[in-house]
């Protein structure tokens, strides 16, 4: 193999695929990348068997083949290199030459026959904007659980169906739930499964927040993620997802307005005092009004004051502060709502102004 590319475009491929990599694997060569040169493509390829990512990458090919390379040497090598034009000559003892500039670095490789296959897409899938796909992504990934008991917890569930596209996630004391009106399944059957947690931190990275779009199909127990320059292979959660739907409150009575920024400031300055201890953070809702506040008994307390929009009798419930700035942390609009029934019952965060996210969160006893 011979190939030329530029150093920018190969640590474009390198670095985020690197990441993927699993370095402690029983298999020595799951801690590789595949490089691959073709009559029609450069291409590098990594897996750690759950999840593969393969990139196409610009350049030269002089002498077609390919070898596997460590994942963490490549990177750290590349990343390091002069912005010039790199040269990559491999040999038949599985030994490949780095050239670029007056750097000159020679790596030991593994055969490609040692290297786990990918799927491929088939161009079957359903379409989806990349930006919009990857935004519901984000919304939800911070819910997932990490209890390895509850495994049909430890992902993202991906419900695409002729009326809408919803994503899906929860932990047992938060659930977050993204959706999106759209038809388009067009002659593809309804898509239902559950992406885990690392597969979905993975593609949020590799999407990027750029237009265009991403092609999602239905492989076995997998699924594929294509776009014009990367494929990425996740390997499925099996079982069932729970009925999410129950916990969503059908009907609340109360409900209070405020401004995101004002609450985000908030919720961290009086979280300050929270310490090491798991401490419910009591918002305390008076017409016109919202104060929280945090007791710690070996610490001391914190208080602090915010206009809410607000016109039912005085109510004061206790929260994880955290889940409410994991929240607050994936919306954008300028205001938000609350809306609940009584101190006891699941209280529902929604962005005032959008109707197609919300997240559930579980109160507190104070």
């Amino acid at each position: 193999m011979r190939i030329k590319i530029s150093k920018e475009d190969l640590l474009a491929g390198v670095g985020p695929i690197q990441a993927v990599v699993e370095t402690k694997r029983s298999l020595p060569i799951l801690s590789h990348l595949l490089l691959e040169a073709s009559s029609t493509r450069i291409s590098v390829f990594g897996t750690d068997l759950d999840i593969g990512v393969r990139k196409r990458l610009p350049g030269e090919v002089l002498k077609e083949g390919s070898i596997a390379l460590s994942a963490r040497k490549l990177y750290e090598i590349v990343r390091e290199l002069p912005p010039a034009e790199v040269e990559l000559t491999s040999d038949a003892d599985m030994t490949v030459n780095i050239r670029c500039g007056k750097s000159d670095f020679r790596m030991k490789g593994l055969p490609r026959d040692d290297f786990p296959s990918m799927r491929d897409a088939k161009g079957r899938g359903v379409v989806l904007d990349r930006r919009m796909f990857r935004d519901m992504i984000r919304r939800t990934l911070f819910a997932v659980s990490s209890d390895q008991t509850r495994y049909t917890l430890n992902g993202i569930l991906l419900r695409v169906t002729p009326k809408d596209i919803r994503t899906v996630a929860t932990d047992g004391h938060r659930l977050a739930v993204a959706t999106t009106e759209a038809d388009v399944l067009k002659d593809n059957a309804p898509i239902e499964a559950i992406i885990p947690r690392k597969a979905a931190a993975e593609t949020l990275k590799l999407l990027r927040d750029e237009p265009g779009e991403v092609e999602i199909e239905l492989a076995e127990n997998h699924l594929l993620f294509s776009t014009d320059q990367t494929l990425i292979d996740a390997r499925l959660i099996e079982g069932q997802f729970p009925n999410y739907e129950q916990v969503i409150p059908a009907t609340t009575t109360k409900q209070a307005s405020v401004s995101r920024e004002a609450l985000v400031a908030g919720l961290r300055r009086t979280s300050t005092i929270i310490g090491d201890r798991v401490v419910h953070t009591t918002l305390e809702l008076k017409p016109g009004s919202l104060r929280l506040s945090c007791v710690n008994l070996d610490l001391g307390e914190a208080r602090e004051q915010l206009e809410a929009e607000y016109h039912h009798e005085e109510t004061a419930i206790g929260f994880n502060a955290r889940y409410i700035l994991d929240f607050l942390g994936a919306v954008e609009s300028e205001q938000i709502t609350i809306h609940f029934q009584d101190p006891l019952s699941p209280a529902l965060f929604r962005p005032k102004d959008e109707k197609g996210y919300l997240c559930v969160i579980m109160p507190m006893r104070l």
